[in-house]
């Protein structure tokens, strides 16, 4: 991957962006700052452990569940190309990713 990719995190029923994620060689999420923690551990798809900002060497460890299975397995450009054309959706809630 040689480009760092940058999607919003956006919620269908609120109409708003709940944070950020990139992808730079590592997963980052970003919390948005009006979202508080506690509001974020009630909803949120991703742990955050208490902090507005999540990092991880593993580029899928929180979002690998949330594709299609014949995907998991594949390698990140085939998961990027993925999520950028069909927002990684799933139907148990209503967080998609958008390109920011």
């Amino acid at each position: 991957m040689s480009s760092i990719q940058k999607f919003r995190l956006r919620n269908d029923s609120f109409d708003m962006d709940f944070g950020t994620i990139t992808f730079n060689g590592k997963f980052v999420f970003e919390l948005s700052e009006s979202i508080p923690l506690e509001t974020w551990k009630k909803i949120g798809i991703i742990p955050t452990d208490n902090k507005k900002k999540v990092i991880s060497n593993d580029l899928f460890e929180y979002l690998n569940t949330r594709l299609p299975m014949d995907l998991r397995k594949k390698g990140p450009t085939e998961k990027l190309d993925y999520i950028k054309s069909q927002g990684l959706r799933v139907t148990s809630d209503s967080f998609y990713l958008q390109q920011a």
